[in-house]
């Protein structure tokens, strides 16, 4: 239909975001709601768990190299480059899921604290899968098929719902869940190799692992810095309280608002290549694609600061009400995560000044932390993380303008970004005077 607009890329990857995030909260809930005991969910919850840490930085350390590395190629090299890449997430997974087979026994008490769950094997072929066919996503927008994209996260993430939902409500226990799973992950890996003959081309080129490797190792270094500072917040919360009650407050509370993750990160992923290609136009896509991410996520945001006590008693209990007002102040990483330099520096391929300020954001993040949990207790914990964050982005907004010469008016709407700010702090301090909630 004429008047139904196309989907960008931009948006493409944005949808495909919000669908892999609300495919693990409906799934989650599916589960909690099936015939499956609770011993069986927190089995499967610890597989998940496995995942992962199977995948959290090699894999996306990998994929942040991905477009930049791709962007910079000749024409007639970049099929060659795919199927290196594709090669090298294959053997990678092969690798990983391999170990954690043959190492069962150990492994699994030792990350999970449980024992090898009936179905592992199952979930470890899909896991192999799921890992293999990673770059998938960014070869889509990198191509700049946006509704194959759609698809794709279509199989991906429908098939993942109904993978779990089906065996559960039949009866059929954890481990046809797993296979369920094991069934999807083969369709996938057979539609990723439908999908990659027109646009890989085989050839045998080491070389390039290495360099691609090379260009990666400190987004993924990065990534090890960044779960580094969750794990710190954890430990600090555990280890100044010593409280199990207070623990689980911290962990019900200390939740960023998804829909910002997922949209921030889709549209930095399209962007990236654009940028690469043509920054002139990438920077006014950057500046508009911006701004209408302003709209889509800051009045959730100031909403959210409202209603939160409300949804938190309604979703977890009476006795979890209080982390809304933790979950209030983590809602402020919003201010920060609509800030999109680290597209501009990885499209430049400066990736040693990720990694060189992501040290700097956790050493902060450490100093804060310290200091601010024992003047204000948990709230302490999360204006650490916020303030940490924010360096983070000004510290690239900064490298951008003093090293790559772009001014932040040329690729942020300042007026917006200010005058939604202003409104979201303005109602954190009218929230947090409503709701009357402490901890």
């Amino acid at each position: 239909m004429r008047w139904v607009r196309p989907l960008s890329v931009a948006g493409a990857l944005q949808l495909f975001q919000v669908l892999r995030l609300g495919s693990l909260v409906l799934g989650s809930i599916l589960l909690a709601r099936s015939p499956l005991s609770v011993a069986a969910i927190g089995q499967f919850e610890g597989m998940l768990f496995l995942s992962t840490v199977a995948a959290f930085f090699w894999a996306n350390g990998l994929l942040q190299g991905l477009i930049p590395v791709y962007s910079h190629l000749p024409e007639d090299d970049r099929p060659v480059f795919l199927f290196q890449v594709f090669a090298l997430f294959t053997a990678v997974s092969l690798v990983v899921c391999s170990v954690f087979w043959i190492g069962r026994a150990a492994l699994v008490p030792a990350l999970t604290g449980l024992t090898p769950p009936e179905g592992l094997g199952w979930f470890l072929l899909y896991l192999f899968a799921q890992l293999a066919v990673l770059p998938l996503e960014h070869t889509y927008a990198l191509k700049r098929h946006s509704k194959a994209l759609l698809c794709w996260a279509l199989l991906s993430f429908g098939g993942y719902v109904t993978a779990l939902a089906v065996p559960a409500f039949l009866g059929w226990g954890l481990e046809g869940c797993s296979k369920a799973l094991a069934a999807l992950g083969v369709a996938r890996l057979a539609w990723c190799a439908a999908a990659l003959k027109g646009t890989a081309r085989w050839a045998w080129r080491p070389l390039w692992w290495r360099r691609y490797v090379a260009f990666s190792a400190p987004l993924v270094l990065n990534l090890l810095v960044s779960q580094a500072i969750i794990l710190f917040d954890s430990w600090l919360v555990g280890w100044y309280f010593r409280d199990e009650a207070i623990f689980a407050v911290y962990r019900y509370g200390s939740r960023e608002f998804p829909l910002a993750l997922a949209l921030a990160s889709g549209l930095s992923t399209a962007l990236m290549a654009r940028i690469a290609e043509t920054p002139a136009v990438g920077l006014a896509e950057l500046r508009q694609q911006g701004r209408r991410l302003f709209h889509q996520v800051f009045p959730w945001s100031i909403a959210l600061l409202f209603v939160s006590p409300l949804l938190f008693r309604a979703l977890f209990g009476p006795a979890f009400e209080p982390a809304s007002a933790l979950f209030n102040i983590y809602l402020l990483l919003t201010l920060s995560r609509v800030l999109l330099p680290n597209a501009l520096v990885l499209a430049h391929g400066h990736v040693r000044a990720v990694l060189a300020v992501g040290l700097s954001e956790l050493a902060i993040k450490i100093v804060l932390g310290l200091v601010f949990v024992q003047l204000w207790g948990l709230p302490g914990v999360a204006w650490s993380a916020v303030v940490s964050y924010f360096w983070e982005k000004t510290a690239l907004t900064w490298y951008v303008r003093r090293r790559l010469g772009i001014s932040p008016a040329q690729w942020l709407d300042i007026k917006w970004y200010v005058g939604y700010s202003l409104a979201m702090l303005l109602a954190w301090c009218l929230a947090e005077g409503w709701s009357g909630l402490s901890l």
